[in-house]
């Protein structure tokens, strides 16, 4: 009888055991439900705030009449006509008047190569918020060439035709009323003080960083290694161009040049 009770209690004693571990389980399985829930949610959140952000930068991109640039250059351009935006393309198939000088051309810090290096002020105080960043962090930024006059370019181009032959002349450079350096928006960069040569800048230990960051200011590579079917210009490591945070962000996230956002 007394061993008949022992196997009773055993018995019950087991079933309470298991039954613990069967709750131990099932609160272990839902805590681990619980937790999946709370570290999926800041995901789910994250994900529609990418969301809301890219849309928003797409509501900001500028809104342009596309160019035809699938003839050879130089035939059939067109003139640019908004000449104070700052998203206007300058290319071999658009072009700016010849007595065209922006009214807000401003000073920016130099390389002392040229003088009175100038862009339009909204482009020079986003070039200067370029060169703080890059000072802080930890090289020299400078420009050594921004507006050139058209008057300017027609010697720069016939001087270059004359040494090299006018085929040679039109891949390293372009016509007179046709750079975008007469538009006071692009720059050409010194890094480090290095004026051994303008592509020196490739071979600088943070041209990967200016790369990387250059559109948080608004500015972007303008004549990638990559591009130079749309843009129709040998690539230029040193020529920046300015065209606002949202475009310059939106061009660099998407692998574009500014040709191909005009239909190139």
């Amino acid at each position: 009888m007394k061993k008949r009770r022992r196997r009773v209690r055993k018995s019950v004693i087991f079933v309470i055991v298991v039954l613990l571990l069967i709750i131990a389980l099932l609160i272990s399985m839902i805590a681990k439900k619980v937790s999946d829930k709370e570290v999926s949610e800041p995901k789910q959140e994250k994900t529609t705030e990418t969301k809301k952000e890219n849309k928003k930068q797409q509501t900001n991109l500028p809104k342009v009449k596309k160019i035809n640039q699938s003839g050879d250059p130089y035939e059939n351009t067109v003139t640019v006509s908004d000449l104070d935006s700052i998203y206007i393309l300058v290319n071999k198939y658009s072009g700016l008047p010849a007595d065209y000088e922006p009214s807000d051309l401003v000073q920016v810090p130099s390389s002392g190569e040229n003088e009175n290096v100038r862009m339009r002020k909204e482009a020079a105080e986003a070039f200067e918020k370029l060169i703080e960043a890059a000072s802080n962090e930890g090289f020299i930024l400078n420009a050594c060439s921004a507006y050139r006059s058209y008057a300017y370019q027609t010697d720069l181009f016939n001087g270059g035709a004359a040494s090299y032959g006018e085929e040679y002349a039109d891949r390293y450079w372009t016509r007179p009323g046709y750079s975008e350096h007469q538009s006071g928006l692009a720059v050409d960069i010194r890094m480090d003080n290095d004026c051994s040569d303008l592509d020196a800048v490739r071979y600088n230990s943070h041209y990967d960083w200016l790369l990387e960051n250059m559109h948080r200011y608004g500015f972007i590579l303008r004549y990638p290694d990559d591009k130079e079917d749309k843009t129709k210009i040998a690539p230029e490591s040193w020529h920046l161009r300015y065209v606002g945070q949202d475009l310059a962000t939106y061009l660099y996230k998407n692998n574009l040049a500014l040709d191909e956002y005009y239909g190139a």
